[in-house]
């Protein structure tokens, strides 16, 4: 078995490695990721959409979970499905630009220098990681058009645009800043200003239509809309044009710090020297335009808050930029590098423990037992509305097989309306006018909040 690891590709090596610890994490948490706890509420169903994401990841996590059952393995296995799968189509991608398999494998193991990737977005986030998966797919595909404009090749672009745009909406930004690099880049060109384009465009249209006409349903796209305000900051205060564009300059130097940090100590060592690149590469370009189109929306839209995951998915693939545009003199950076990649994996995994064992408070070290216990004792033959989707994943997972619903679910279809007898759990006392609160548990949950139980029959 050790043998076989050995003989695996440096890529796959990473990949498997990545992949177990993000399992074996997940059994070091007492509770639940917040993106994990949204899983395991919203993939008790089949929906068009769900809250204020495309349907894709939840689709998938309830065929996982109609596997493995609702259990932190299942969150967990299909996250590091995609971690190991987006770690491989990043050496794919940067394979084809480089040809260069030693440079593939620096971009790789560069990728762990991003902390909103190797930090937050390997130990929870799920939309963000799917399109990073996408967005890597999608340039892959690019790359063999580019060589040979393929028919199969344009239905698989096809499939990748509608499978991005189900996965999460930033993938609209790539889509237009790759739509708009045509009209500047010969390369390009050739690949989108190709008839066969009409068929992946096609292919794209139909499987996004079904959740583009439930998203434009009833109150769906109001309640979507009111939910994106305010993750933006839209309707926050601050000053018009400059606070988007400081907002967007700072978050990329969130995004790179470290990573810039590391490579100015190589340049000033003299392992790394800069070199003389062509800068009419298409995806030179297709980055500039990337980083212009981005700002621009975020002044137009007037955005306060941009958050790194959100950018994460369409600056990942440009690290290749970097790498080909400098010379490397020692060939052991390569060891180094994967030293450094497995201290910071063992570092993720070791994390939680060490917070426990030193008290430091995380929302993962609470124990929702308590509740889910009192619902069981004294509720059991009631529905169970609790109080949002972070609470519902939570006593979801104690209670795999109780159908129950929260107070936040805005995409509850009309058929799953409850009119029968239930139990809501709250945060707020006066929730209801004429009803008082049945029971109670104070000081509860990560943020110490007052739990309200009213029934209802």
């Amino acid at each position: 078995m050790l043998r076989r690891i050995q003989n695996l590709p440096l890529q796959w090596v990473l990949a498997l490695v990545s992949f177990i610890s993000i399992i074996v994490i997940s059994y070091l948490k007492t509770s639940l990721e917040l993106e994990d706890a949204e899983q395991a509420y919203y993939s008790q169903w089949w929906r068009w959409g769900y809250d204020d994401q495309p349907p894709l990841y939840t689709w998938l996590q309830k065929v996982i979970n109609a596997i493995f059952g609702v259990t932190k393995f299942s969150f967990s296995f299909l996250r590091g499905i995609f971690f190991a799968a987006t770690l491989l189509a990043l050496y794919e991608f940067a394979e084809k630009i480089l040809k260069d398999s030693f440079k593939a494998h620096l971009v790789v193991l560069s990728s762990l220098l991003i902390p909103v990737f190797i930090d937050f977005t390997f130990r929870r986030l799920s939309h963000t990681l799917l399109l990073c998966l996408v967005v890597l797919l999608t340039l892959n595909v690019v790359a063999r058009l580019i060589k040979r404009r393929d028919f199969r090749d344009y239905v698989l672009l096809g499939i990748c645009f509608g499978v991005g745009m189900l996965s999460k909406y930033n993938y609209a930004f790539f889509l237009l800043a790759v739509i708009a690099t045509s009209f500047f880049d010969l390369t390009i060109r050739h690949v989108f200003w190709n008839k066969k384009i009409l068929v992946s465009y096609s292919i794209a249209f139909i499987l996004f239509l079904p959740h583009l006409y439930w998203y434009t349903t009833k109150s769906y796209f109001r309640n979507v809309q009111e939910s994106v305000y305010i993750k933006l900051g839209i309707e926050a205060d601050g000053t018009i044009i400059f606070t988007p564009l400081l907002e967007s300059i700072k978050t990329l130097f969130d995004i790179s710090a470290p990573f810039a940090l590391v490579f100015i100590l190589l340049f000033l060592s003299k392992i790394v020297q800069w070199r003389k690149e062509e800068r009419s590469s298409w995806l030179f370009k297709l980055m500039i335009v990337q980083l212009l189109l981005l700002v621009l929306c975020f002044i137009l839209i007037n955005i306060q808050d941009v958050q790194t995951r959100w950018l994460l998915p369409l600056v990942l693939p440009y690290i290749v930029v970097f790498m080909k545009s400098i010379d490397i003199n020692k060939k052991n950076i390569k060891k180094t590098g994967i030293v450094l990649f497995l201290l910071i994996i063992m570092f993720q995994v070791l994390r939680t423990p060490v917070e426990r064992f030193l008290g430091i408070f995380s929302a993962v070290h609470f124990d929702y037992g308590q509740l889910s216990k009192k619902l069981n004792t004294d509720y059991s033959d009631a529905v169970w509305i609790l109080p949002n989707v972070t609470y519902g994943g939570q006593i979801k997972l104690l209670n795999p097989d109780k159908e129950l619903f929260t107070l936040d679910d805005f995409s509850i279809p009309d058929s799953r309306k409850i009119d029968k007898n239930h139990v809501v759990v709250s945060n707020l006392k006066n929730v209801f006018e004429n009803i008082q609160p049945k029971d109670s548990i104070l000081n509860y949950g990560p943020d110490k909040e007052n739990i309200y139980i009213f029934q209802k029959n």
